[in-house]
Parts: C-alpha cells; sequence; structure tokens
C-alpha cells in the first residue's frame, strides 16, 4: 500500500495551497548523487527526483538534489545536507534528511531499515550536541511520510 500512498501523495500535493515543483532531475544527477552519498537512492525517491526534482506546498519542503551547487546553503538539498552533517556532527552514512519540521527536528531516509519493498524508514530525528537521537519512526517509507503531510495541507 505504500506505493499507493506515494502515488496519491504526489497527486493530492498539487491541490494543496503554495504547491510549487520543478521539472524534475535527471539521471545524471541522480548517479552523482547516489555516488557522493555512497547509497542507491529507492525506487520512490528515484521516482520523485525524476517525476518532480523536490516539492513545496503549505510550509512544507521536500528536499531535492544538486550535488553541484556551491552556493554554501544546505536547507532543501538532501545531498549537500547530508554530507555537511556527516562531517560536522557524525549523521549516520545511511540517512538521507529530506524534510525540516521547524523546531530542529528533522525527517531522515533511514537507508539502515529497509521494508520488504526495498524502502527505507522515515525517522524524525534531532542532534543532541554529542550524537543523533531518533525521536520516533513517522512512516514506514518516503510514500507513506509524504502521504501523512498532504493529507493534513490546505488545499486551494
Amino acid at each position: 500500500m505504500s506505493y499507493q500512498n506515494f502515488e496519491k501523495a504526489l497527486e493530492k500535493a498539487q491541490k494543496c495551497k503554495y504547491y510549487t515543483t520543478i521539472s524534475g532531475t535527471d539521471d545524471l544527477t541522480i548517479k552523482k548523487s547516489e555516488k557522493m552519498l555512497e547509497l542507491e537512492f529507492s525506487r520512490q525517491l528515484i521516482e520523485f527526483y525524476k517525476s518532480y526534482g523536490y516539492i513545496s506546498f503549505d510550509g512544507n519542503e521536500i528536499f531535492g538534489i544538486d550535488p553541484d551547487d556551491d552556493s554554501g546553503i544546505l536547507e532543501g538539498n538532501s545531498v549537500l545536507y547530508a554530507l555537511n552533517d556527516r562531517e560536522e556532527y557524525g549523521l549516520s552514512p545511511k540517512w538521507v534528511p529530506i524534510y525540516t519540521y521547524g523546531d530542529g527536528m528533522m525527517a531522515y531516509l533511514d537507508y539502515s531499515d529497509i521494508n520488504n519493498s526495498g524502502e527505507p524508514r522515515v525517522v524524525m530525528a534531532y542532534y543532541d550536541g554529542s550524537k543523533y537521537i531518533i525521536e520516533k519512526v513517522v512512516a514506514e517509507d518516503f510514500g507513506d511520510f509524504l502521504y501523512d503531510l498532504v493529507n493534513s495541507c490546505e488545499t486551494e
């Protein structure tokens, strides 16, 4: 059901207030990002990047990827955010940041815990000054995470 939730979420997101996206990300950018992060993205994440690149709606932003960005701005870029936090704070190399809750909590794809469909779970975690603490598991996978977010958005 999670892939169905993924499809439903992306369809419903388009009806949320302030919906924006780009036209998607090319295969080369995806492969370069995977290489930099030293992991293979899941089916849902690859489809998300290819079709949307990133999305923003009703005050929520699901991060995109841009491995060539040299602006120094981490927010919104899963690749640069992950690489920075690995180096600076010891972020797990199996975690990919995808969303910020705005209160110090972040949502991460946790590639150390893959479900039967090959999708990583999504955890809410924060850095306590010495290590990352998982506050809770928020979804079985990316599709369920998106589905929960769009179901709470305001529509146009």
